[in-house]
């Protein structure tokens, strides 16, 4: 005799609809109502929807797809329903009495949750990043680590926290931590340790009116910083290299002389020092110094002289399922060039990272700019103020000026919106100009034949 069926939804349906759904995705059992699939982020899940005593829709998760058939995720929600049960409340009751009170109330500290769960959730961020959002709640909230985080209030928050937390910082740094505890708190529903956030919906009271005054003129000062390097500065950067590059040549000389010829020679190669061909490479791309260090040669291809970067920034967007942000950008000579004569003093790699430490060969420290940066400053007479990122502010806005489209800008640097381009760039931008060819290497052109002709 035929086992009678008990679900619409059979085993290759849903082994598809976990291969090819959309995460979020719903399918629907035609026999048992309220018995569904839905696709989350890892996997298939078996819910069930129902109405509770009081009319309250309700939803329940079964188990995942990989350790429950469809009949056995049927024959739960049948037994639910001969029984006239509430499963969210049965499990509810199981759980307390899974874990006394005291257990329970502990499981729900910051601090357990912190360093048993959310540590956990953490480790698929960068490390630096995972590392200072720690750090950032166990500074700013140490008077809530060992309270229970359902009892936290809206009240404690915004008369306690916030007003003792803003002392001697701005506004966007209490905001950034208080966003920190939020975003763990959300977690923490996700992973069921509690029932809902009881921040959900909070936010932090506006900054006083001397608070938002400096706000203001930190953004027009942060403005007048998003500007194009001077033919001074570029001049000042080009000599500072070339300096630079001889007192490191220099120093390998009387290295050799004195008692270490083993030491490789670098008057035989084209660049001494990593730093020297990473600035220039910069300066002609606009890229962050953390898109530089992680940079490969399977990324920049000298062949070809192209550069296809996923940005590190917008890789947090591959942990989520969405599109991240890529640089695609095509070399003018000169950087080639530069890169060419770098990858030669490099052995001509077939892959590996463009920029190694010379210590080891690893990924340079994220700080390792700050000393050679600071020298080629001094060498250049460079305003010692002038930070590195000034490049990318060169890169966008010496286009900007020159009239490309803000989108060819934005696609260009690793934004696939022109809303901070706009946002953080839009003083500079003339619409109404031909599209500039090379404007960076066109500059740096300039300021060479200048020098020449001196």
């Amino acid at each position: 005799m035929a086992k009678a069926k008990l679900t619409s939804i059979t085993e290759p349906a849903a082994a598809k609809f976990e291969r090819e759904a959309s995460e979020r995705d719903t399918m629907f059992c035609k026999m048992q109502p309220g018995l569904h699939l839905i696709k989350l982020k890892r996997g298939c899940s078996w819910r069930y929807r129902y109405e509770d005593d009081t009319g309250k829709r309700c939803t329940v998760t079964i188990g995942k797809l990989s350790q429950l058939l469809p009949e056995q995720a049927a024959r739960k929600v049948i037994d639910w329903i001969d029984r006239e049960a509430n499963p969210l409340e049965e499990k509810k009751q199981r759980r307390e009495q899974a874990l006394s009170a005291a257990e329970e109330a502990e499981r729900r500290t910051l601090r357990h949750y912190l360093e048993h769960g959310y540590r956990e959730h953490m480790k698929s961020w960068k490390p630096q990043n995972a590392k200072a959002n720690e750090q950032r709640i166990n500074l700013y909230f140490a008077d809530l680590l060992d309270k229970d985080m359902a009892t936290i209030t809206r009240r404690y928050i915004l008369d306690t926290w916030q007003p003792e937390a803003s002392k001697g910082r701005a506004h966007d740094t209490v905001k950034r931590a208080y966003g920190s505890l939020k975003t763990l708190l959300a977690q923490a529903v996700q992973d069921e340790v509690l029932g809902s956030s009881p921040l959900e919906g909070v936010k932090l009271n506006p900054p006083a009116h001397v608070e938002q005054e400096k706000q203001e003129e930190a953004k027009d000062e942060d403005k007048k910083n998003r500007r194009p390097l001077t033919d001074s500065e570029i001049k000042g950067i080009m000599t500072g290299l070339e300096a630079y590059a001889e007192e490191i040549r220099e120093g390998r000389r009387n290295s050799r002389k004195h008692g270490k010829p083993h030491l490789k020679d670098l008057d035989a190669v084209n660049y001494p020092h990593w730093f020297i061909p990473f600035t220039h490479l910069a300066l002609h791309t606009g890229l962050r110094t953390g898109d530089l260090r992680t940079l490969t040669w399977n990324e920049l291809n000298i062949q070809f002289g192209r550069l296809i970067k996923t940005t590190e920034k917008s890789k947090v967007a591959l942990r989520k399922g969405k599109k991240p942000a890529v640089v695609d950008l095509k070399l003018n000579d000169r950087i080639k060039g530069i890169m060419t004569a770098w990858w030669q003093d490099q052995g001509k790699p077939e892959d590996g990272l463009v920029f190694p430490s010379p210590r080891g060969g690893k990924m340079l420290a994220t700080l390792a700019t700050r000393a050679p940066w600071k020298r080629v400053k001094e060498l250049g007479g460079i305003d010692p103020d002038l930070v590195f990122y000034a490049f990318r502010h060169h890169f966008i806005s010496v286009r900007l000026a020159a009239g490309e489209p803000l989108f060819k800008v934005a696609r260009m640097v690793g934004h696939k919106s022109v809303a901070m381009i706009e946002e953080h760039y839009g003083h500079l931008c003339e619409q109404d100009q031909n599209e500039a060819v090379d404007v960076v290497g066109d500059a740096i052109e300039r300021v060479t034949a200048k020098e020449a002709a001196v």
